[in-house]
């Protein structure tokens, strides 16, 4: 596993201009950086160095190969599917960003950006890295025996290390463990943070980028009324597929702007795609009510139907 403190990204821009601000912008918040003004050199980079890399920031807009025909390269292979994109441009509108959304982009970047959107940007992407080792390194053929063996299963969590834990067992059980763990994870959080600690997508947002998110979570954990609360997670087995029902301790939310907006703006924010991500990830997901309980169903692997 990569160290967490100091992750990879290689930024890919033909602008030479913009490619100095971009690479001095993530230095700067502690990343390093690989520079490429060209698409196929940055791609023959990532192709032959992919355990090197970590975070991927592209131009949608370059002369030898476009931005979004190198993001469907980067998805559709294996060695490096599995890193977060970060598309820049000029043009965002509606159509161009469910593009980019529809073919993997991790978030999408506005010219003229501002440093700390993209710092924000960057550490959220560093998270999601950070988050898929550890679901990886708590992946094991124990778990996927044990999990085989459960017919229905009922549990309840607080912290985001028991969500990861609970993420990777349940997934050993999937056609596609590590795609379907990090749908869970997502799920999960959600339920953790805007449920039960009742963090908004707009408080979120202010709290990644004046850097405050860290403290503010660890707060609103030890806090007496919002720490106590628990996520409820309910399994099943039927029909060749785990149904799994998700519920916290929360209010609730407005669903409906996330899993029925047109505009998937959240690509423009430094958070706010889990729910996204999760609905490509599970099959058969969706909110019941007020938005505090979240049912989904996962194909299982053959070996264990």
């Amino acid at each position: 596993m990569k160290p967490q403190h100091k992750r990879t990204v290689v930024a890919i821009d033909d602008d030479e201009i913009n490619l100095t601000i971009l690479t001095k912008c993530a230095t700067n918040a502690g990343f390093a950086v690989q520079s490429f003004d060209s698409g196929i050199a940055g791609w023959e980079h990532l192709r032959t160095h992919a355990q090197e890399v970590d975070i991927v920031l592209l131009d949608k807009m370059m002369p030898d190969i476009s931005g979004i025909d190198l993001l469907k390269k980067i998805k559709k292979d294996s060695e490096v599917q599995h890193m977060p994109v970060i598309l820049q441009t000029g043009d965002a509108g509606i159509s161009q960003m469910r593009e980019g959304l529809e073919n993997g982009a991790y978030y999408y970047l506005t010219k003229p950006f501002h440093p700390e959107i993209l710092t924000a940007i960057l550490h959220s992407a560093a998270g999601e890295c950070a988050m898929r080792e550890n679901l990886l390194s708590q992946m094991s053929e124990s778990q996927n025996r044990f999990v085989g063996l459960m017919q229905e299963g009922a549990f309840s969590l607080r912290t985001h290390q028991e969500a990861s834990l609970l993420a990777a067992s349940l997934s050993q059980a999937a056609l596609y463990p590590e795609f379907v763990a990090v749908g869970l994870m997502e799920i999960l959080t959600n339920a953790i943070e805007h449920g039960n600690l009742e963090f908004g997508f707009e408080q979120k947002s202010r709290a990644m980028i004046s850097g405050t998110w860290p403290a503010d979570l660890l707060a609103r954990q030890k806090s007496a009324d919002l720490g106590s609360r628990q996520v409820h997670v309910y399994t099943s087995r039927r029909n060749g597929a785990m149904y799994i029902t998700i519920k916290d301790g929360g209010k609730g939310f407005d669903w409906q702007r996330y899993v029925y907006n047109d505009m998937p703006g959240s690509l423009a924010d430094p958070n706010g795609r889990g729910i996204s991500k999760a609905m490509v990830m599970l099959d058969g997901m969706e909110y019941i009510g007020s938005g505090n309980e979240v049912q989904c169903h996962i194909p299982l692997a053959s070996l264990l139907n």
